[in-house]
C-alpha cells in the first residue's frame, strides 16, 4: 500500500510545491530500489493533478512514455506536442552521446501554462527577491524535483523552447559553466527545430563593443551577466553563441573533441583549463577574435565567489526585459 503523500504536497499562492526532501525520506524508506521510479512517478502525477486542480477547468494532463505534461492546447496541438517532445528527448541524448543524461525516477513533468500570470505566479516561490530578467521558459532543478514550465499563450514555440530547457536538464548533471550551458540549449534549438536563433549585425556587434571590458567578462565568465535584466541579460546570449560558433566554424573540431570539452568544462575557470587542453587556446583568445585586443581570459582567482556559477535553480530562455 501506497503512502500518502497529499500531506507533503504544499500549497502556497495558488500553486503546489512539494516537499521534496520529505517524500525522498518517504521513498527510500518504503520502497526497494526497484520500486523508486513506479513511487516517484505516482508522487509526480499527484503534484500535477494538484496543480491542474488549481487552474482553469481546461487544463489536461498528457502522459507519454517519458513526459507528463500540463497544457490547455487542443488534441491536435496536444498529439503534436506529445510526438515531438518524445522525438526532441532522444535527438538531445543522440547529440550529445556518451555525455548528456536522461537517468532519474519519475517523468519529466512539463508545465504549459496558459497564461503570463499563472507562469509568473508559479516561478515566485523560487526566485530570490529583487528584479530578474523575464524568461520564455525555465528548467527548475533546485527543488528536488528538475521540472519545465513555460507560458504557452499562442503555441508558436512551445517545440524550440522545450528543447531549449531540456537540453539544460539532460546536461545539468554537468559542472557546465552558464555561457557553455546556454550555448548548446540554443545550438539544440537550431539542430533540431531548426530555428534561426543567431544573429548578429553592426548594430548588435557596436553593442558588444560598448558592454564588454575587463571587468564585465568576467561576469560573463562566472555568469553573473545573465542576472542582470537589459543590455547585460541579451548580450551574454548573444556572445555565447557567437564562442560557440566559433568553436564549431573557426576552430572546426571533430566531434569527440567537442564532446570531450563538454565532459571536462568546468564553471570553477569558465571552461579554461578544458580548453586549452583541447583546443590548445585560450578562451581570451576566442573572445579576443571578435572583440579585439584585451584581457578577456577568465580570471578566476578574482572571482569573488569561485564557485558562483554552475548548477543554478533556474536556468532561463532568451527573452529579453525584467520581471
Amino acid at each position: 500500500m501506497l503512502p500518502d503523500f497529499h500531506q507533503h504536497l504544499h500549497m502556497k499562492d495558488g500553486f503546489c510545491y512539494p516537499d521534496w526532501n520529505t517524500i525522498s525520506d518517504i521513498i527510500e524508506n518504503n520502497f526497494s530500489e526497484l520500486e523508486w521510479n513506479s513511487a516517484w512517478l505516482h508522487v509526480a502525477r499527484l503534484w500535477v493533478e494538484r496543480i491542474r486542480d488549481q487552474l482553469d477547468e481546461d487544463y489536461h494532463i498528457y502522459e507519454t512514455p517519458n513526459f507528463l505534461i500540463l497544457s490547455q492546447a487542443s488534441k491536435r496541438i496536444a498529439n503534436d506536442i506529445c510526438k515531438s517532445y518524445e522525438e526532441s528527448l532522444k535527438q538531445i541524448l543522440l547529440n550529445f552521446d556518451g555525455v548528456a543524461s536522461d537517468a532519474g525516477y519519475g517523468k519529466h513533468v512539463v508545465l504549459m501554462f496558459g497564461s503570463i500570470d499563472d507562469y509568473y505566479g508559479y516561478l515566485y516561490y523560487f526566485y530570490p527577491d529583487g528584479d530578474h530578467p523575464m524568461s520564455g521558459g525555465v528548467c527548475l532543478s533546485g527543488e528536488g524535483y528538475v521540472h519545465f514550465a513555460f507560458p504557452t499563450t499562442d503555441y508558436s514555440s512551445y517545440r524550440t523552447v522545450l528543447v531549449h530547457e531540456l537540453t539544460h536538464g539532460c546536461l545539468g548533471h554537468l559542472p557546465l559553466p552558464t555561457w557553455v550551458n546556454e550555448a548548446l540549449a540554443m545550438r539544440m534549438e537550431q539542430s533540431i527545430c531548426e530555428t534561426a536563433t543567431f544573429h548578429l549585425d553592426q548594430e548588435i556587434y557596436d553593442k558588444h563593443i560598448a558592454h564588454w571590458n575587463e571587468e564585465t567578462i568576467q561576469e560573463f565568465w562566472t555568469g553573473e551577466s545573465w542576472e542582470v535584466p537589459g543590455n547585460s541579460f541579451e548580450l551574454s546570449y548573444n556572445l555565447a553563441q557567437i564562442l560557440w560558433r566559433k568553436i564549431e566554424v573557426d576552430i572546426g573540431p571533430p566531434r569527440s573533441e567537442i564532446l570531450d570539452f563538454i565532459s571536462k568544462v568546468h564553471f570553477e575557470d569558465a571552461g579554461e583549463s578544458a580548453f586549452h587542453e583541447i583546443f590548445d587556446l585560450s578562451l581570451g583568445d576566442l573572445v579576443e577574435d571578435f572583440l579585439g585586443n584585451g584581457n578577456w581570459e577568465p580570471k578566476p582567482k578574482q572571482w569573488p565567489n569561485n564557485s558562483a556559477d554552475g548548477l543554478g535553480i533556474i536556468i532561463c530562455s532568451w527573452i529579453t526585459g525584467s520581471i
